[in-house]
């Protein structure tokens, strides 16, 4: 099958959870021979040849964050009109604004597509009318996916009045042949305000449990900051290599992702969970469909440091435990999260939208 995938970054430009998993299920959806091309902003000159697939790097103007999307948006529209006849299927990566983006080509041109909604997405633009409106556009015309049944319980809550086609479908990631078996507490994604750092480091103030922090963003001069007035020992590694992430998980004891708002299902705790790590995080947006407290992971309330506080030194402070926590979580992520398991259903689903188009017969 051809499919056109589209989303506003792909790495190297940003390294996060849905890019990278993007970027693997592309190479996944290759794999099981399908005919795969990624939209995404041209950020630089990059060189994808690290993908077997083609990257289509499209043009914006970066002014503003406002008209970088923006001319991204037209010039992408424009590219999928005249290429419409490259693909049967469109996959938007985000309902806000990629879904929206899917909708007016499959109105100018019909080509069938889905929305996949990741978590911000949708809770960070839901509040914004005209952002909404478009949102609305999408769940009444097309399949949409949702990272977690909260997410999807959430959306056909909120837009109740029209008949919204929610599937609920999670990330996928590799699991090692090794387990981790490490020391110290480790944190790995965007340095951003809704990871809810801040209250990390603070529960880390004082308790003689090393903090390892690996990833880069706005927050980082704050958190430095912070760090630097508690006592704690704390590393911040910056932003690194994807194919060097795995020695910071094989090295660690304990994960942890203190989020303070809707979370979809990061790939970075699905990483953890398969490298054997107990991960302690909040109870916000998708993450309480992926961990059962005290069975494959630890739950706390958002924006409690003390609470976070003590249940990083139960487990620390509990190898046995940790340990047990740990093979539960790894054999969670085999059992639910496994890339041959989300390409069968993404596959379903093409075929669905092809069907309903009558290009395919039953």
């Amino acid at each position: 099958m051809r499919i056109a995938i589209v989303l506003r970054s792909f790495p190297p430009d940003i390294i996060g959870g849905m890019e990278t998993q993007t970027k693997n299920m592309g190479t996944e959806l290759h794999n099981a021979d399908h005919d795969v091309t990624v939209f995404t902003k041209q950020c630089g000159d990059h060189d994808d040849s690290d993908v077997p697939y083609e990257v289509a790097r499209v043009p914006h103007w970066q002014l503003t964050p406002f008209v970088s999307d923006f001319t991204f948006l037209v010039v992408a529209l424009l590219t999928l009109l005249r290429r419409k006849n490259e693909f049967d299927v469109l996959q938007c990566m985000m309902i806000y604004p990629m879904g929206f983006l899917g909708y007016v080509v499959n109105k100018l041109a019909g080509l069938p597509y889905f929305a996949w909604i990741r978590g911000g997405d949708y809770y960070l633009m839901n509040d914004i009318c005209w952002k909404r409106w478009m949102m609305r556009r999408v769940l009444n015309d097309t399949l949409v996916l949702a990272q977690s049944e909260e997410i999807r319980e959430d959306v056909t809550s909120d837009f109740s009045d029209i008949d919204c086609d929610i599937q609920v479908l999670g990330n996928a990631v590799s699991v090692p042949d090794e387990t981790a078996y490490g020391e110290g507490v480790l944190y790995v994604g965007r340095l951003a305000p809704k990871k809810g750092l801040e209250y990390l480091i603070k529960a880390l103030d004082g308790l003689g449990t090393q903090l390892t922090i690996v990833g880069d963003g706005s927050e980082r001069s704050q958190l430095e900051a912070l760090a630097t007035d508690t006592e704690g020992d704390i590393t911040f590694e910056g932003e690194v290599p994807p194919d060097t992430v795995d020695r910071y998980y094989s090295s660690a004891a304990v994960f942890v992702l203190p989020s303070v708002e809707g979370e979809g299902m990061p790939n970075a705790v699905l990483e953890a969970m398969a490298w054997g790590l107990p991960v302690i995080a909040t109870n916000s947006g998708g993450l309480p469909t992926v961990i059962e407290d005290d069975l494959n992971g630890y739950l706390v309330s958002m924006r409690d440091p003390n609470s976070l506080r003590e249940r990083i030194k139960t487990v620390i402070q509990n190898p046995k435990k940790r340990k047990q926590i740990g093979e539960n979580a790894r054999q969670y992520v085999k059992d639910n999260h496994s890339w041959d398991s989300l390409v069968s259903e993404v596959e379903e689903i093409y075929v669905k939208l092809l069907m309903d188009k009558g290009d395919l017969e039953e």
